[in-house]
Order: C-alpha cells, then structure tokens, then sequence
C-alpha cells in the first residue's frame, strides 16, 4: 500500500495548464476592444454634471452599463444595498435603461453614489483600469480552463483507450461523457461510463484539486467509496482518475481512498497504462 502511495505522488501532476493556458489574454484584449467606444464616453464624463451627463450616456449607450459593472468588479447579475429602492440589475437594467430615462438616472445616481465620479478624476486611464480588473477576474476563469483541458485529456485518453483494447481483443465497448445512473438511492451522474453490449459496465470518476481542503477529502474519503458500493450493486466497476497540487499536503487521505477504492490512479499513471489495465481486467473479454 505505501508502494502505490508514493508512485501516486511521484507521478503527480501539480498543475495541468500549459504556460499558454495559464492568462487568457487574448480575451482579455477581445472584451477590452469590444468596449474601447463605451471606455471612451464614461472617461469624457462630465464630472461637474455627473448625473444628468452619465444618465444621457446610459440611457444613449446602454452597453457603458457593462463597463461599470466591470469597474465595480461585480460578477454576478444583480447589486443589493441596504435600501431595497436602491438595486442594480446587470442584465435587466441593459434593455431599461434604453427605453427609461428614469431607470437610466436612477442607475446613474447609484454609481455616483458609489464613488464614480471621484473614481474617474484620480484614474487616467479607464482601459487600463478596465484591463486589470480584467486580470484580477482570471483565477475564476483559470478554475474552468483548469476543468475543461483535465476532462479533454481524460476523454481523449479513454477514447483512445477503448480503440485499443478494441482493436487488440476483438471487442466492441463504447463510451459516454456525463451519463446518468440510476443508484439505490439517487440518480447520480458519471463523468464517464463505458459500455459493453449497450449496457454500462465501467463508471470513471475525474477530477483535479489545485488546493487542499475538506471538499477533496470528502469525496476521495466517504462519498467515492459509497458510490462504488452502491455501482457494485448494478454490476458496474468503478474507477477514479484524480490529480493536482492539491493533494501534496493530504497524503493521509489517499492513502486511505487506496484502501477503500478498487481503482485509483494519477493522470500520469492512467497514461502509462493503468487505465488500460483496469479496463481490461473489468471488461468481458
């Protein structure tokens, strides 16, 4: 058991993202260009008439809404304050703004409220302020390219996977992404499922944690080996591919997960051959 432990972890993969993959920066430049004429006016803003200036800019150009909410660094869809009158609706407030001037003034008075006009006399540079805010929001974006390029790599790995043994063993398995199994007590989604004959008979499980915590040592610890048990009792074999940084200061927990869990391996060791292997072994040749 310590064997397969320290090939885990000696074969780990601490960050799947490339150099290139790390910042997004031709978005970065693609969003900042697609606002530049809307950066422009909300720089020219009249800062002695900074109510009636920015409610004639709203209400004439909605899209100058998208620039403040970036300035504000705000993501999500709407903005709350202690008065409930007072309210911010990112994505309803783009179409009434165009047709309320009212609705336009009272957007204008909260960012004025907010600060904006001060904001804009020490800035001299909206776009560059609007780039780096840009920047500051890469962490979020760099989660979901994270979790993209892992389930590509994964995917082209089992695909190529199965053409293999396929090919090798005269068989005729197929794949799924994200197929739903019906469980004792749950219909729980499978990151991947191979088939044999149409029906399901290997469950694989991916997933990659940069940062330690109680989340990855819930699922590797508890939840994985429940699911197991409850695949088992379908007659389906389960797998898990999980990698990352994350798990260098949880060495504890995957030690563990190796003595609950029939099939445990790196991105690294399913490439080897791993995968191939556990396939081979659950599959009715």
């Amino acid at each position: 058991m310590n064997k397969k432990v320290e090939l885990f972890f000696q074969t780990i993969t601490p960050e799947i993202l490339s150099p290139r993959d790390y910042t997004d920066w031709d978005t970065i430049r693609k969003k900042v260009k697609e606002l530049r004429r809307e950066i422009a006016l909300l720089q020219s803003l009249d800062k002695d008439n900074p109510v009636e200036d920015l409610t004639d800019l709203l209400h004439n150009t909605p899209e100058i809404l998208k620039v403040l909410q970036l300035l504000v660094a705000h993501t999500p869809r709407k903005i709350l304050f202690d008065d409930k009158d007072k309210y911010i609706d990112f994505k309803t407030d783009l179409e009434k703004i165009a047709t309320s001037k009212k609705r336009a003034k009272a957007v204008a008075k909260i960012f004025i409220e907010m600060g904006l006009v001060d904001f804009l006399r020490e800035v001299r540079s909206v776009e560059d302020v609007i780039k780096g805010v840009l920047l500051g929001l890469e962490p979020n974006s760099r989660k979901n390219r994270r979790g993209k390029k892992v389930e590509d790599v994964i995917s082209e790995l089992i695909s190529s996977t199965i053409k293999k043994i396929n090919k090798e063993h005269n068989l005729h398995l197929t794949y799924e992404n994200q197929m739903y199994i019906d469980l004792q007590s749950e219909r729980k989604g499978i990151d991947h499922v191979i088939l044999q004959d149409n029906k399901p008979i290997i469950a694989i499980e991916v997933n990659f944690y940069s940062t330690s915590g109680s989340k990855p040592s819930e699922v590797l610890g508890r939840a994985y080996p429940e699911v197991q048990e409850n695949l088992r009792k379908k007659g389906i074999s389960f797998i898990v591919i999980t990698d990352g940084l994350g798990w260098e200061s949880m060495r504890p927990v995957i030690a563990t997960a190796y003595e609950k869990l029939d099939y445990l391996m790196n991105i690294k060791q399913a490439k080897s051959g791993k995968l191939y292997q556990a396939i081979l072994e659950l599959v009715r040749v």
